[in-house]
């Protein structure tokens, strides 16, 4: 199942966990969202790696002399996405549980939470016609 494909009935939440990070651990902390999810009977997709994003620098080891002896230095971003789809109560449990128990998560590692709630449409709708 992919993200186009999640249906959303009323009364839901859809929960994605936006993780990012420079460490080789942020791979096992996707997997363990995900798992942890699916042992609670959630619907999950994912982890999906995304784009990594790159920076590089080039500095001088002499700052008078020798421009032609330089140091290059490479910073990688990872990035993953876990996404769940569960009833109200459930998902606001589990993004409790993964901000607090789950893998004692590195200094590298970035979370981002991004949280929508579907309701029923008869509490925005009154249904009357307005001219």
């Amino acid at each position: 199942m992919s993200i186009s494909q999640t249906v959303v009935s009323n009364g839901r939440k859809i929960v994605n966990f936006n993780l990012q990070g420079i460490d080789h651990v942020l791979p096992y902390i996707a997997k363990r969202i995900a798992w942890a999810a699916k042992l609670s009977g959630i619907k999950t997709v994912g982890p999906i790696p995304l784009p990594s994003t790159f920076q590089k620098w080039t500095v001088l080891k002499s700052p008078h002399t020798d421009k032609r002896s330089r140091e290059q230095y490479e910073l990688k971003v990872n990035k993953r996405l876990v996404q769940i789809d569960a009833n109200v109560e459930m998902a606001d449990k589990f993004v409790k549980f993964v901000q607090t128990k789950l893998p004692p998560i590195s200094a590298t590692v970035d979370i981002k939470i991004e949280e929508r709630i579907y309701h029923p449409e008869e509490n925005f709708y009154s249904g009357k016609r307005i001219a």
